[in-house]
């Protein structure tokens, strides 16, 4: 007779097991400790402030580690220090470096001599979502699946009214098609009292809502009874229904107008409704951003939680941001409260840039070309969201065949 017997670990075994499930990154800035967190989350990862000297350093004493990923930006040999840490690193520990050279020939060496990915700064969520995370935990799922087939969709989701969420949205569409000069849709789902088209100063026709209703009839053609042109890189997709309008939108409605949408421009914002019907869930399983918006309020803070383990609990919390609006405003909580609030500093500031934004709103124009400062502090969000500094991420892309 056999008998099946369960090994126990001891406590002593178990913590060795999680230190060598270890990923330890040593990087020398924010962005890069930031992009890091959000694109290696789930994994076993410790970030610390230093370069691969200091990953030298430390591997002279701990070496129980699975990854490594190293600082070598302003460094006059890289090679050199390389050279030094290989001898204290075990040679089944994986090896990743970020750093400020984009030669091609540079990337070549490092891969010749067994490094497991090279990345240039600046980083993102999403670069090392697609290029670092399939090296170093195998897991490729994020990189091939649904939402990364066809346009890139970016959520906003107000925390509270009046927060600056589709003024948000509209600056934000406007300047990813100015930087990546790619085409850009800028799809507002509140079809009741949805003020996207009112800010821009046109009118919507019903397309949207037929469409959303009944998807057998919306077709390419779709897009050009529906969309509006702002300009020659952004469309606009809205309704403007009655308030005691009964709307049907079926989640089938939502998919299909949303895949359309992707086929035909390289990114799509998505002004979003607050609370999420269960219609509008796909648009949040699909988006590779969702920017939950807030102000310095009470409520602001209460609903941003909510918000974002809403979005957690319908797509994982790999992709929710938040997005603190008119941040430094008059009579708003002082920073350290919003913090201890949230868990966390906020992942992205706006700061109060005065009535220039209001006076854009009542004059239906984009506030991009009358407030000082607004597309300087869109930028980073921008930069999260293409990893466009000088189209870094496309030529990277283009030089590793992804």
């Amino acid at each position: 007779m056999s008998v099946n017997m369960a090994v126990v670990e001891s406590p002593e075994e178990t913590a060795s097991l999680v230190a060598r499930n270890r990923i330890v990154c040593f990087v020398n800035d924010e962005l890069s400790a930031a992009a890091l967190r959000k694109g290696l989350d789930g994994s076993n990862l410790v970030i610390r402030r230093g370069t691969i000297r200091h990953a030298t350093r430390m591997l002279e004493t701990d070496t129980d580690l699975y990854a490594l990923v190293a600082d070598i930006s302003g460094m006059d040999d890289p090679f050199t220090e390389l050279e030094r840490l290989a001898s204290v690193c075990p040679p089944d520990v994986k090896v990743a470096l970020i750093g400020d050279n984009r030669e091609i020939t540079f990337y070549r060496e490092l891969m010749e001599i067994g490094l497991t990915e090279y990345l240039p700064t600046p980083i993102t969520r999403d670069i090392v979502l697609d290029q670092l995370r399939p090296k170093l935990l195998g897991d490729a799922t994020l990189a091939q699946s649904d939402r990364d087939r066809g346009g890139h969709v970016v959520s906003i989701c107000g925390a509270q009214g009046g927060a600056g969420a589709t003024s948000v949205a509209i600056n934000l569409a406007l300047q990813l098609a100015e930087t990546t000069k790619a085409k850009v849709a800028l799809l507002d789902l509140h079809l009741q009292g949805g003020e996207t088209a009112v800010m821009l100063g046109v009118r919507p026709g019903p397309g949207l809502r037929i469409a959303l209703e009944n998807p057998m009839r919306a077709d390419t053609l779709f897009l050009e009874r529906a969309a509006i042109e702002v300009n020659e890189r952004v469309c606009l997709i809205s309704g403007d229904e009655d308030l005691d309008a009964k709307l049907d939108i079926t989640e089938a409605g939502v998919r299909h107008v949303l895949g359309l949408l992707r086929q035909r421009f390289n990114y799509v914002v998505v002004d979003v409704p607050v609370p999420f019907p269960a219609s509008i869930y796909p648009v949040i399983q699909m988006s590779r951003h969702v920017l939950v918006l807030l102000e310095a309020e009470v409520t602001g803070l209460r609903n941003a939680h909510a918000l974002r383990n809403a979005v957690t609990n319908i797509a994982g919390k790999d992709r929710v941001f938040t997005l603190l609006n008119r941040a430094g405003r008059a009579g708003g909580l002082p920073r350290a409260t919003i913090v201890k609030a949230l868990g966390a500093e906020p992942d992205m500031i706006i700061p109060d840039l005065g009535k220039g934004m209001t006076q854009a709103v009542n004059l239906g124009v984009p506030a991009l070309k009358h407030v000082s400062g607004l597309r300087r502090h869109l930028a980073p969000i921008v930069r999260e969201i293409t990893g466009v500094g000088a189209n870094q991420k496309a030529r990277w892309k283009r030089w590793l065949g992804l």
